[in-house]
């Protein structure tokens, strides 16, 4: 670095040394106006105020107070001044206190009754509307009682040897006065509202750009919180469906490692390989927390409705038979890559909630189906499952049970429908009985535990959207089972899902998790 280099670095220190020390005094005089008024308006008012009146004392025959008293009406009658913006109302009656205390003792106005206007000025514009009209009564009245001192001073003229009566120019030089100095504080008036109707203008233009700063603030606080929420399903989604599989394959391999080493060794593969794609999906999702200076990493694509074949691959390696209908009926455009993605967790969440949750030996089918503008998923299962006395588990079933009410599973699942306008339903099947062909479902045995049984199944059946639970009049249910569970999808197409349509959904999709229709099947 030269020295011409270091010269300039030297002088741009040294000017942004006294700019923020410039700085730091305007923001030190701002908060103290009284300094400047002091300053620029006060002191020199009140010299000129002074000055003269030490100058009308030494002539002055009507008024019989001593100099010093002159001296001091005429301090009190400009040094108020100096409380122009901070006191404004004080300052006005200070001053107009020293002006009737001239007209008392006959002083007379000297220099200083400059202050008049511009009190009443700095009043109106500084004060509220009250005191203004307060200032403009006390200046009127002012001006009245001017002239009254000088048609006092006036009749001086006669009394005593030499005395006239007062001719009418006297009378019209006084009603000059009075109406010339009514103009001066009228107008001064008039000025301070202006000043005072642009302080407010100013002020609702400092008030509007604090809220809408505000307003940013938190639509900031917002967006970060749903990316959060995003951010933290699609963790949820990975892990849990990762650890469920490993897991599984960990279980089947200790059993198989004494039979088959063989086959032990291909379950530690495929646990391999799920560790691996969990990490891969986790870095990915990460890295959009990093900053822009990684912006140049390469991130794996998102998984989509492509990608349910891979999923089911992993889950059968996992243990779980199941089945997969109607993913080449499916292109690729017919969604947004985030409905896609959406498609993608809530078949993920729901078929690991059956490996979890749907007992050994269940099985699951998911189907893919393409009804007019909607694409309708269905997720199903015939496990019994952990639900206990209910006997509901799988692809709805949370950590601990349908009863447990703990997890967020179903939540999360229609959260992401929501969000791009769809919809979704999950329901537990609790058949008491098999199905015939008018619907209804033929007794157990027992005539009380039927009737009670019965009693269960019309409650439910009263609510539109849970069908007849006996195995063949259960819409979207692949299996003849009398037990299990039913997680439903719809996803309007994208050719009719508008942004605006998209806006609406999204917005009141935590007024459609927050009620729920069916809280006893909220799995998690």
């Amino acid at each position: 670095m030269d020295s011409r280099t270091l010269s300039a670095t030297a002088s741009s220190e040294h000017d942004t040394g006294r700019l923020d020390g410039s700085e730091r005094l305007r923001r030190f005089l701002t908060a103290r106006p009284w300094i400047l008024d002091s300053l620029f308006w006060a002191l020199p008012v009140t010299f000129f105020g002074v000055l003269t009146a030490v100058s009308i004392a030494q002539t002055n025959v009507v008024s019989m107070v001593p100099s010093f008293v002159q001296i001091a009406i005429a301090v009190l009658e400009t040094a108020p001044l100096a409380l122009r913006r901070t006191r404004p109302l004080l300052s006005s009656s200070l001053i107009a206190a020293g002006f009737l205390l001239g007209v008392i003792t006959m002083t007379g106005p000297n220099l200083g009754i400059i202050a008049v206007p511009l009190t009443i000025f700095s009043t109106t514009a500084w004060g509220s509307r009250t005191h203004g009209r307060i200032v403009l009564g006390l200046g009127l009245t002012g001006s009245v009682m001017l002239g009254g001192w000088m048609y006092l001073v006036l009749l001086q003229s006669t009394i005593g040897p030499g005395s006239r009566p007062l001719e009418a120019g006297s009378y019209l030089l006084l009603g000059t006065v009075v109406a010339l100095s009514a103009a001066i504080v009228l107008i001064a008036w008039l000025l301070g509202g202006v000043g005072y109707r642009r302080r407010r203008e100013l002020e609702s233009i400092w008030e509007r750009n604090r809220l809408l700063e505000q307003e940013r603030e938190s639509e900031t606080r917002l967006a970060a919180d749903a990316e959060r929420m995003r951010i933290a399903r699609e963790m949820h989604d990975v892990i849990a469906h990762s650890l469920s599989v490993i897991i599984a394959q960990a279980d089947g391999g200790r059993f198989a490692a004494k039979a088959d080493p063989a086959k032990a060794a291909e379950v530690l593969e495929t646990i391999a390989g799920t560790g691996r794609d969990a990490l891969a999906q986790t870095r990915s999702l990460l890295g959009f927390l990093r900053s822009d200076e990684d912006s140049g990493r390469s991130a794996a694509p998102l998984p989509g409705i492509s990608d349910l074949d891979s999923l089911v691959s992993d889950l059968r390696s996992a243990g779980l038979a199941v089945s997969l209908v109607g993913v080449e009926t499916v292109k690729n455009d017919l969604l947004p890559d985030g409905a896609a993605l959406a498609v993608y967790r809530i078949v993920q969440e729901a078929l690991t909630n059956v490996l979890k949750h749907a007992g050994s030996g269940a099985r699951a089918h998911v189907s893919l189906q393409l009804d007019g503008d909607e694409l309708i998923i269905r997720i199903s299962d015939d496990g019994g499952g952990a639900g206990g006395a209910n006997g509901v588990g799988g692809a709805g079933a949370a950590d601990g049970g349908v009863e447990s009410g703990r997890g967020h599973g179903i939540v999360g699942m229609r959260e992401r429908a929501s969000l791009y306008g769809g919809s979704l339903t999950a329901r537990p099947i609790r058949s008491t009985g098999v199905g015939r062909p008018d619907g209804k479902e033929s007794g157990s045995g027992a005539t009380g535990r039927g009737d009670s049984r019965r009693s269960t199944v019309a409650r439910d059946d009263s609510r539109r959207d849970v069908p007849g639970f006996a195995s063949g009049n259960v819409p979207g249910h692949a299996f003849g089972s009398t037990t299990g569970f039913l997680v439903e999808a719809r996803f309007p197409l994208s050719r009719r899902l508008s942004t605006a349509q998209a806006s609406d959904d999204a917005a009141s999709a935590l007024a459609a998790v927050a009620t729920p229709d069916d809280s006893k099947t909220e799995g998690r």
